[in-house]
């Protein structure tokens, strides 16, 4: 069959893929069914290849339409509880070498070649639907943005550092902010070797992390804002830019810092601060931030360096958690979440002033004890004993309690009568030594 496309002609390339806008593979092709993702990664990607622009997938190096150096990329959203579309996973690019990528730049670099030039093609991916069936929502020729570049660019040499340094085996998603070293092991023990260490590593592969894939394809939503920068600021990476513009209000209290942005006292107060010396508007989406899927959060630290509260998440409902084991739970989300802490210390006086900023996300090595609080509350349900909280003496990161307004503020459990509302929390004791740490290194 002749191809419908000229592969030397980037515009006849696009042209082509955007006749799949609105429409399902299903219309286009004649097999029958693909294989299920859930069981082989890729395979949706793989079918665009082989069945609509008829080459056949490979593992080469090289962009997909080498000819002109463009990279065919498919990506799923879903809807969220919000009906809203958010990105359903990472992008993934191309596998890591380690033995090559010691020897790359950033701008030389196989991970560059592949994003530079893309061809984005999103569908909607819907639990009840074939593949086959799934809607394409947008075909887009795509690019890494020239404002996200030097985050991106210090997330690359984040990662190729700990390879350089013989800790490839020490890399983590809570390294960086976009840009991650996603793990692609077949198993629990497949592992590869790295150049200057003789301890193995996980396999992994560059990828742009859903949060920042959700942002993208929000890119056209009003309210989204880019933190305005300087020309000074142009090439500086997000804690850089945050650190920035903090230094010069650091000192001042919440009630001075009201007065210099004209705020009015409301409970939400620090945030709108944080807003305003960050360039943006109540009500704006920071882009920057929803790309590296951050939240704020607001910290006092009294005189010693303990936070003057615990943190805590949203209250869980009892059924879910009995339903859900950890790695599927909301609780893991926001532990995997990254944080920008900007925080607040205690002064001789008992005044709280702004005193420093840090991104923070839950250590990969904790996350293990934050699994036993999750469990340990999980069999409580399972008891019949939602009544029973676990408590923070009893595991070094997290602990439960009431998060209702008052004891009649209350939820059903599966095995007994409507319990208050609860929700997991961090301890004080352990957010002190994370913010230590961080603020530390």
């Amino acid at each position: 069959m002749m191809e419908e496309y000229d592969r030397y002609s980037i515009d006849s390339i696009v042209e082509y893929a955007t006749k799949l806008v609105g429409h399902t593979l299903r219309e286009y092709v004649t097999v029958e069914q693909i294989a299920d993702f859930h069981t082989r990664k890729g395979s949706y990607g793989n079918a665009v290849e082989e069945y609509y622009f008829k080459y056949r997938p490979n593992s080469d190096s090289r962009p997909d339409f080498s000819e002109v150096g463009l990279e065919l990329k498919t990506t799923p959203v879903k809807k969220n509880s919000r009906g809203e579309l958010v990105a359903k996973e990472r992008l993934v690019f191309t596998m890591i070498d380690y033995e090559a990528v010691v020897n790359e730049s950033f701008e030389e670099s196989q991970f560059l070649k592949k994003a530079r030039d893309v061809l984005l093609i999103t569908y909607l991916s819907e639990p009840d639907k074939e593949p086959l069936d799934y809607v394409i929502e947008a075909v887009v020729r795509w690019g890494l943005p020239e404002e996200d570049l030097p985050q991106i660019k210090q997330d690359w040499e984040t990662i190729v550092n700990k390879v350089r340094s013989g800790h490839a085996e020490d890399i983590s998603g809570g390294d960086t902010l976009y840009l991650e070293a996603a793990t692609k092991a077949r198993t629990s023990k497949d592992r590869r070797s790295q150049p200057f260490s003789n301890v193995p590593a996980k396999p992994r592969a560059w990828a742009l992390k859903s949060s920042y894939m959700t942002a993208v394809q929000r890119k056209a939503i009003d309210g989204m804002k880019l933190i305005p920068r300087t020309a000074d600021e142009k090439n500086l990476e997000l804690l850089e830019l945050v650190s920035a513009r903090f230094a010069p209000f650091f000192g001042m209290t919440e009630h001075e810092l009201a007065e210099r942005f004209e705020l009015s006292r409301s409970k939400d107060l620090c945030a709108r601060i944080t807003r305003r010396i960050l360039g943006v508007e109540d009500g704006d989406k920071i882009e920057e931030f929803e790309k590296a899927g951050i939240k704020a959060k607001t910290m006092r630290l009294r005189k010693t360096g303990r936070p003057k509260e615990a943190m805590s998440f949203p209250a869980f409902d009892y059924f879910d958690l009995l339903e859900t084991g950890f790695d599927d739970s909301s609780f893991l989300g926001y532990l995997e979440q990254k944080y920008l802490f900007v925080i607040y210390r205690e002064d001789a006086a008992g005044e709280y002033r702004l005193s420093d900023v840090c991104f923070w996300q839950m250590p990969e090595k904790d996350l293990d004890e934050a699994r036993r609080c999750y469990e340990q509350m999980r069999e409580n349900v399972r008891r019949g004993r939602a009544d029973v909280s676990v408590g923070s003496r009893e595991n070094r990161c997290c602990h439960v309690r009431p998060h209702g307004r008052n004891s009649q503020d209350t939820r059903p459990q599966p095995y007994g009568q409507s319990v208050v509302k609860k929700c997991f929390w961090l301890n004080q004791g352990y957010l002190q030594e994370e913010i230590a740490r961080v603020l530390q290194s």
